[in-house]
C-alpha cells in the first residue's frame, strides 16, 4: 500500500470518528447544560449561591459555544462545506465569540473553585470574600475583558485561498499559539482550578470539626465535588490538546510530500479536539447527576 492511501485511510477514519464522536458529544453537552442551567436556576438553595451562580455562567457559556463550534466543524470535516471560508463576517464573528466564550468557561470554573475554597476556609476573614455581589461583579468584568480581548480577532481573521479563515499577521498569529492556546486555554486555568480544587477539597474534610449546621455541611461537600468532576474534566480532557499544540508549534515543518505524518497529526488534532469539547459536554450530566 503506498503512503498516500494509507493517508488517505487515517483520513478517513478522522472523518468517521468526527462524524460519530461530535455528534454524541453535541448532543450530551446540549441536554447536560440545559440540565445544569435548570438545575442551578430552579433549587432555591442554590440562587443565591456564588459557586452555584459561577457553574450556571459556565454551563450557557458552554451551552453556546457547543451548538457554535460542533455543527460547523461536521459540515467542514464530512461535507467539506465551511461557512467561515465562505464569509468574511462570519469568519470574524465565529473566531472572536468561540475565543471569548471558551476562555470565559474556564474562567468561571476558576472563579467557582477559588470561591469554593474562600467559602470552605476555617478562617472568617477568607470566607468574607466568598459573596454572590463579588461573583456577579468578576462575572462581569471578565466579560468585559474578554470582549476587549476579542478585538483583535475581528481584525486579523481573514479569508485567503491558501489556508481559509485563518490569521495572516504573524505577530498575532504566535500570540493566538502561544498565549491565548497554550496559556489562557490550558496552562492557567489547570493551574488555578486545579490548586483551588484541591484546597477546597482539603476544608471540606475539616468542616466535621466546625459548628456548621448540616444543611451548610451537605451543600459544601456537594458543591466541592461538583468543582473536583469539573475540574479533574478540564485538566484530562484539555492537557492532551495543549500538548499536541505545543508540538505543532516547535516541530519542524512538514514537507508537504510527507502525507503520512500530515494525516496521523490530522487524526491526533482531531481526537485531541474532541477531548478539549468534551469538557464542556460530558461533564455536565456528570455535575447534574451529583445532586439527584
Amino acid at each position: 500500500m503506498t503512503s498516500s492511501a494509507i493517508a488517505d485511510a487515517i483520513l478517513d477514519a478522522a472523518k468517521k470518528y468526527t462524524l460519530s464522536v461530535y455528534f454524541v458529544i453535541l448532543f450530551c453537552g446540549l441536554i447536560g447544560n440545559l440540565c445544569n442551567i435548570t438545575l442551578f436556576s430552579s433549587l432555591k438553595v442554590l440562587q443565591r449561591n456564588q459557586c452555584a451562580f459561577y457553574l450556571m455562567v459556565a454551563s450557557i457559556v458552554d451551552f453556546v459555544l457547543l451548538l457554535l463550534v460542533l455543527p460547523l466543524r461536521v459540515t467542514d470535516y464530512v461535507f467539506g462545506y465551511d461557512p467561515t471560508k465562505l464569509s468574511i463576517v462570519w469568519c470574524k464573528i465565529r473566531q472572536a465569540v468561540v475565543a471569548q466564550f471558551s476562555l470565559m468557561s474556564f474562567a468561571s470554573i476558576c472563579f467557582a473553585a477559588i470561591d469554593q475554597y474562600l467559602s470552605t476556609h476555617y478562617n472568617p476573614q477568607l470566607r468574607q470574600f466568598s459573596t454572590f455581589k463579588l461573583a456577579r461583579r468578576l462575572v462581569i468584568s471578565a466579560i468585559i475583558i474578554l470582549i476587549l480581548h476579542s478585538i483583535p480577532f475581528f481584525i486579523f481573521f481573514e479569508i485567503q485561498s491558501t489556508a481559509g479563515c485563518s490569521i495572516y499577521n504573524l505577530g498575532f498569529s504566535r500570540y493566538y499559539s502561544f498565549v491565548h492556546f497554550c496559556v489562557l486555554s490550558g496552562i492557567l486555568p489547570i493551574m488555578f482550578s486545579g490548586l483551588s480544587a484541591a484546597l477546597a477539597y482539603l476544608n471540606v474534610r475539616r468542616i466535621v470539626r466546625h459548628q456548621i449546621p448540616i444543611v451548610r455541611r451537605r451543600l459544601d461537600r456537594q458543591l466541592t465535588a461538583m468543582i473536583l468532576t469539573k475540574v479533574a474534566f478540564l485538566v484530562v480532557t484539555t492537557s492532551p490538546f495543549v500538548i499536541f499544540r505545543i508540538y505543532q508549534i516547535n516541530r519542524a515543518a512538514i514537507a508537504s510530500t510527507n502525507y503520512i505524518q500530515i494525516a496521523v497529526e490530522q487524526l491526533i488534532l482531531t481526537v485531541t479536539s474532541s477531548l478539549f469539547y468534551i469538557n464542556s459536554a460530558v461533564n455536565d450530566i456528570i455535575l447534574f447527576d451529583i445532586f439527584f
